[in-house]
């Protein structure tokens, strides 16, 4: 496993070290699982803009509209597939239940 050394500004630094926390993992291994995820976002977007571009190319309006409008869910399907899905943050109190 190769290493990478970097620096970080004293705020993101405490912010990663509480969300490790949080998680119950290490700062590691949360930094790598975001460089991970960034770079398949990175990776997906380019694909999904050679797709776009090929359309464009191709001078069919009624495909590249098609394309773009299936796009967003298609890359909401790729996440909810892959278990990436965008997960809400939980409250941090709770509702209190009405009484009948």
């Amino acid at each position: 496993m190769a290493t990478l050394n970097m620096r970080l500004d004293e705020e993101l630094d405490r912010r990663l070290a509480r969300e490790a926390g949080i998680a119950d993992q290490t700062r590691s291994e949360l930094a790598r699982a975001a460089i991970a995820a960034f770079l398949e976002q990175r990776e997906r977007g380019r694909f999904l803009d050679e797709i776009a571009r090929a359309a464009r190319e191709r001078g069919s309006r009624e495909a590249l509209a098609a394309a773009e409008e299936a796009l967003p869910a298609d890359n909401e399907a790729l996440e909810l597939a892959e278990g990436r899905a965008a997960r809400q943050p939980r409250a941090a109190y709770r509702a209190r239940r009405k009484r009948r």
